[in-house]
């Protein structure tokens, strides 16, 4: 089996390669797909470039040594081991030497049409080789272990989680600087966006919708409004859908897949889910210990 990448062309020359199984998934028209896979070799020498820009977190395994070079400017000598994240812009020309790989991987493919549209400048996007974010990995490990348990992703909840890696990576070349202070929403626009929320909780909300609203630009917006309300956007849209969920489980309607279409959850997998983790219980269990009338 080929060790190619999801997209791109160039050049492969490996050995001792071994087929494993791959399972990907587009959403957003194929703007943003995501990517897993086993990828075991011997050695491979890899010269590619894909147009799309890729965010790669090793999650099991890793090789004995792995040399890369990025356009001539970023380079990396080491090991891949678990937790190594990489993030390689379009276009940019990767040239790599890997050996005694048995690795599993996880790709995030993001169109660079769809990195404009969240407000992003592509050219600020700093190629990453085998650092480490804590929270790029949790959050891209999260979306991929619910994806392979059947949970159905909205667009807007893609469309957050792929903003909010994106302006990580943004920062991650950047911790040595001072950090920027960002002005707040007036209290007139958060109330605009309360009743925007509130009367579309049981719909998709994309970002770019809240930041019309706000009558901002996208990356100002959610700047602004995490600096508001202490959280970004879409998390602060699932606090409001939990707590409508609560609501409606206390008036002792209980068919969880009728409460989650309500509240604007994709399935009741990904409903019950989000109130386990906000609330530490799942719904079924909140609506039981609900005191009878």
């Amino acid at each position: 089996m080929s060790l190619d990448p999801l997209l791109g062309q160039g050049r492969i020359q490996a050995s001792g390669v071994m087929a494993n199984a791959t399972a990907s998934r587009g959403w957003l028209d194929n703007r943003v797909i995501l990517d897993h896979r086993r990828w075991t070799c011997m050695e491979a020498d890899v010269t590619w470039s894909a147009p799309a820009h890729v965010v790669i977190l090793t999650r099991q395994g890793g090789t004995s040594q792995t040399s890369i070079n990025c356009a001539g400017e970023t380079s990396y000598r080491g090991m891949d081991r678990p937790g190594s994240l990489s993030f390689v812009p379009a276009n940019v020309v990767r040239e790599g030497n890997y050996r005694d790989a048995d690795l599993v991987y996880t790709a995030l493919w993001i169109d660079p049409e769809f990195t404009a549209r969240l407000g992003i400048r592509n050219e600020t996007l700093p190629t990453l080789l085998n650092q480490r974010d804590a929270a790029i990995a949790t959050a891209l490990q999260a979306f991929q272990e619910d994806h392979a348990a059947g949970v159905e992703f909205d667009s807007g909840y893609v469309e957050h989680l792929t903003g909010f890696i994106l302006h990580r990576i943004a920062q991650l070349d950047r911790s040595k600087t001072k950090p920027k202070t960002y002005g707040q929403l007036s209290g007139a626009v958060l109330r605009r966006l309360e009743a925007f929320i509130d009367a579309h909780l049981a719909a998709d909300i994309s970002l770019q919708q809240l930041a019309d609203v706000a009558r901002l630009p996208v990356d100002t917006f959610a700047r602004r409004f995490k600096a508001t309300t202490g959280l970004a956007p879409y998390a602060f849209i699932l606090e409001q859908r939990v707590r409508r969920a609560e609501v409606i489980l206390r008036r002792g309607e209980t068919p969880l897949a009728s409460v989650a279409a309500r509240t604007g959850f994709c399935s009741q997998s990904h409903f019950s889910g989000t109130f386990k983790r906000l609330r530490g219980i799942t719904p079924a269990a909140f609506a039981r210990a609900i005191p009878e009338s």
